[in-house]
This record gives structure tokens, sequence and C-alpha cells, in this order.
């Protein structure tokens, strides 16, 4: 029985990576579609919330593109899996830093300006979809990846909330400007998740950031 056990849960961890590599793959396919007129349509109505779902959708083709590399590389050699994970943590961390300072830049450029969002069928339908899809797909990657222990598909998982979260607060944000005028939800709702997306990337490399620091100490 003994010698069966690594078999046993070698089947699990590809059963496990299969599940993985399907998700990453969706988001990849879902966002590249999605992010791009996101971002179209937030730039051409000066909506900001809309934008931001399109910087969250394309960090996550990002993060998720990384990790169908990640677990391909550790289905061929399992050996390599610690290496290819920390890189791949990395990259995820990155992604949300670079929404997290575009967004900063973006929303304090806007409410400096006093510039007014735009407001259209197409921005309100592209927020509906990002949630209807990002929100179930955030889900499942933060739980798979806490199962792998696997903080690179965490992250990516955090990727996938913030575009859910960002399709959330923009829906609202362009609910408040229609109704009553308040232009500064949809700039405001940016910065909220700006600070999200860089507390994330900063809890995406803690691992990493605590091992460096005990080999510092022990040198």
């Amino acid at each position: 029985m003994p010698e069966q056990q690594p078999a046993a849960g070698r089947a699990e961890r590809l059963r496990l990576i299969r599940r993985a590599l399907w998700l990453v793959s969706l988001s990849v396919a879902f966002g590249v579609v999605s992010g791009l007129f996101s971002v179209t349509s937030g730039l051409r109505d000066h909506s900001l919330g809309v934008f931001a779902i399109g910087l969250g959708v394309l960090a996550d083709v990002t993060g998720s593109a990384t990790l169908i590399w990640r677990f391909r590389a550790e289905r061929r050699d399992p050996g390599s899996s610690v290496a290819q994970e920390k890189r791949a943590a990395v990259i995820v961390a990155l992604a949300l830093a670079a929404v997290a300072a575009a967004l900063l830049a973006q929303s304090a450029a806007a409410l400096a300006s006093g510039s007014r969002p735009g407001s259209s069928g197409t921005a309100l339908a592209a927020a509906g979809v990002s949630l209807a899809v990002l929100t179930p797909l955030a889900y499942a990657k933060r739980r798979l990846g806490r199962r792998m222990e696997s903080r690179a598909l965490q992250g990516d998982g955090a990727l996938s909330g913030i575009g859910a979260a960002t399709s959330l607060l923009a829906l609202a944000a362009l609910v408040l400007y229609d109704t009553l005028g308040w232009w500064q939800a949809d700039r405001i709702a940016a910065l909220v998740v700006a600070a999200i997306a860089a507390v994330e990337a900063w809890r995406t490399t803690g691992p990493w950031r605590s091992a460096r620091s005990s080999r510092v100490r022990r040198g």
C-alpha cells in the first residue's frame, strides 16, 4: 500500500492541474474579448468604471496565461513546480500592481479635472456580463488555489475577483450618475479597486518575501 500512495497522490495532483488549466484557459478566452471591449468602451464614454473593468480583465488574462505555462510545466516536470510557482506568483503580483497604478493615475486625473463620465447601454452590458462571468471564476480559482497550495492561482483568482468587483462598482456608479448626477462615484469606485489590487499584489508575494527575509537574517 505505501508504494501506491505516491501514485495516487500524483493522479490527484494531475486532476487538479487539469481543472486549473481549464479555469485559466476560460479566463484567457473570455478576457481577451471582454477586456478589449471594456477598455475601448470606457475610453469612448469617459467612464473610469468601465475602463477599470477592461484593465482588470486584461490583467487577469496576463495572470491566467502565465498559469497555463506554469501548470503545463509542472505536468511535464513535477520537480520544478516550486520555481515555476514563484515566477508565476511574481508575474501575477506585477499584473495586480499595474492595475492599481493605472487606476490610481486615471482616477486622480479625472477627479482633478472634474470630467464627467459618459453612459451607454454597451457600457452597462459590458459590466453586467463581466460580473456574471468573473464572479464564479474568481471563487473557483481561489478555492482551487488553496487546495493546490498555489499562491499564484489564488492571486489570479484575486484578479478575476477584482474584475467582478469593478463590474459591480461600475454598474452602481453608472446608475448613480444617471439618476443622481454623482459623477464622483465612478472615480471613487476606481480608486477603491486600485487599493484592493495593491493589497492583493502585496499578499500574492507574501511567502516569497518571508522566505527571502529569513535567508537574509540567517546570512
